[in-house]
């Protein structure tokens, strides 16, 4: 089974061999700092996969990033464009019925950002009386302890007497796919407020609701006390007593609060609220930087990248769209860098360090001598067959698809890491964006390590995407490219939702709505317009489809109108007229 399933855009990366570090900090972080968690916001594109339990893809999963939601599709894919990220720390929520709400942290780079997160089960553990409170025992041996009397509404704080349901999961620090699992990262604020990283002995995420759903909290005064059992392999090094740790739902960092016990097999304490709980000691730590490149210097884009301690810890991420990655490691230790292949296996693997301030690595080239990776490539011709100076090859490989820009000679390169020789053949559609045409899907056969297209006809069908549309008497018109425009259709009980989403200079418009997955016409679900966030749609209005996109690198095409009220000022009532044309990009 494959570790995870893809849906990138532009390179990706091979076998790697060190070439330089160059450091661009001369504070020394031995003991912790506090600079490293200092806001740094930058402004990029996101985009990721989230996976089931199982590891496939998960559907209709709502994803936040400060203001902006984007729901995945049927590769578990989202992107949002122009989100509101930090270098230090930027945080993503994913949110599924029957799951845990999902956390992930990471230093954004410039580029287009990259994350994979793996939703954790939201199992019953069991039941007990607000009134008389109650233990409950997971089959691993966790438990859950309850005070009579001492639980609350979370909404307004009452106390609560009903039956509570108490679902919990534990987290091993040690499985094979901790780094998509753990909620957040392993980056940490203590005590103290210092930026540190973690080694996990065990992790136990318990919520609280009443029969009806409603979410229930720990009363002030009162405590709960946990068993986290200590990961078998960590127990004979697990201190006697340790810091317990919980994810802060605003930052998405785990802060210390309070201390366990080690008593046989696990760590006991007590917390005062319930949320993800965490038994670990904390390393100083460092951020260290590196960009990967292959042999001729173009970016390795979304490769997954592990640095961790000889003696525990770890710094985990994915290069972004121009193959940089950033992150926090432990300071002062021996460090492997690894490079993953998509089974979670090492490509390739280096022994640096130890830093003890912040450190860039620099370019580090790769090249293909693993037999998981290949590169594909070719030229883009244009419709007077001359090589295509603007455009892109979408190349679908392996359920991966990726987005490769040309150079000024027409050339595209996009170098992928799969698990070893899994596929035979790829598929390549050209476009070019200068005449605005684009070919046929070209069907070619794998080789490895590189896989030559030759040329490709960028030339044929009409590649124009727009969408414009009327606001209250003022036109706008949007000519999407490649990093602007997203559509995406998902599965949705009996049928699918199409999300189309589109940002300019000035303007933004998103909208969805349910479908069968062909034309026709369709009640308008959810409408963002410019600055209109939450709006409440009035005497509902249809999308009518003209054309719906079955296929990547197809279209959707469309006309809709109507009026609504922005739900923040009811008063205001706004005339919208829209008509389309996106294409499906995964």
């Amino acid at each position: 089974m494959k570790r995870i399933q893809l849906a990138l855009f532009l390179f990706l990366f091979s076998m790697l061999s060190f070439n330089c570090q160059k450091e661009f900090s001369s504070t020394n972080f031995g003991s912790g700092s506090t600079e490293n968690n200092s806001p740094a916001p930058i402004t990029a594109t996101l985009q990721g996969n989230i996976l089931d339990e199982d590891g496939q893809p998960a559907t209709g999963v709502q994803i936040t990033v400060g203001s902006k939601t984007s729901i995945t599709n049927a590769t578990g894919y989202f992107r949002i464009i122009n989100a509101v990220l930090d270098k230090n720390a930027s945080l993503v929520t994913a949110e599924k019925p029957g799951y845990f709400k999902a956390y992930r942290t990471f230093n954004a780079t410039s580029g287009v950002n990259q994350v994979v997160i793996k939703l954790l089960k939201k199992t019953l553990a069991g039941s007990v009386d607000g009134n008389s409170g109650g233990e409950i025992t997971l089959s691993n041996g966790a438990k859950i302890s309850l005070p009579a009397k001492g639980i609350i509404k979370q909404s307004d704080g009452s106390i609560y007497s009903g039956g509570i349901n108490v679902y919990s999961n534990c987290i091993d620090p040690m499985a094979a796919d901790i780094n998509e699992i753990i909620p957040g990262s392993f980056m940490a604020n203590d005590k103290n407020n210092k930026r540190v990283s973690l080694k996990s002995f065990g992790m136990l995420a318990v919520v609280l609701e009443s029969a009806s759903g409603e979410k229930l909290q720990i009363a002030k005064d009162y405590t709960a006390k946990l068993t986290i059992p200590i990961s078998s392999s960590l127990q004979s090094s697990a201190p006697s007593t340790i810091s317990l740790w919980y994810v802060d739902e605003q930052t998405g960092l785990w802060k210390e609060e309070g201390s366990a016990t080690k008593t046989g097999t696990n760590y006991i304490g007590e917390v005062k609220h319930f949320s993800f709980w965490n038994a670990d000691f904390s390393n100083p730590s460092v951020t260290v930087a590196l960009t990967l490149q292959n042999s001729n210097g173009s970016p390795l884009v979304y490769a997954s990248v592990v640095i961790a301690s000889i003696t525990g810890g770890s710094g985990h991420g994915y290069t972004d769209s121009l193959g940089q990655v950033s992150g926090l490691v432990p300071a002062n230790v021996g460090l492997v860098l690894q490079v993953l292949d998509e089974c979670g296996s090492p490509v390739y693997s280096q022994n640096i360090g130890p830093f003890s301030q912040n450190t860039n690595l620099g370019n580090i080239k790769v090249g293909n001598t693993s037999a998981s990776i290949v590169t594909v490539e070719g030229t883009l011709l244009d419709c007077n067959n001359a090589p295509v100076k603007s455009g892109y090859a979408i190349i679908s490989f392996d359920n991966i698809i990726r987005y490769a820009r040309v150079t000024n000679n027409g050339y595209f390169s996009s170098t992928f890491v799969t698990c070893s020789g899994i596929a035979s053949a790829c598929e390549i559609l050209g476009v070019d964006s200068t005449y605005q045409q684009q070919g046929s899907i070209v069907t070619t056969p794998v080789t490895y390590p590189v896989t030559s297209a030759g040329n490709i006809s960028a030339c044929g069908t009409s590649s124009l995407e727009f969408i414009n549309y009327n606001l209250d008497g003022t036109d706008y018109s949007l000519s999407p490219i490649m990093d602007s425009s997203f559509a995406n259709s998902y599965s949705y009980g009996s049928g699918y939702i199409l999300n189309v989403v589109s940002y300019g200079q000035n303007e933004n418009i998103n909208f969805d709505f349910f479908n069968n997955g062909n034309a026709g016409t369709y009640p308008l679900t959810n409408l963002y317009v410019n600055s209109f966030y939450n709006t409440a749609l009035t005497n509902a209005f249809n999308v009518a489809i003209t054309n719906y996109a079955q296929n990547i690198g197809e279209f959707y095409e469309g006309t809709f109108a109507g009026q609504f009220r922005d739900s923040a000022n009811l008063t205001p009532l706004h005339t919208i007229s829209c008509s389309f044309k996106v294409r499906k990009y995964n």
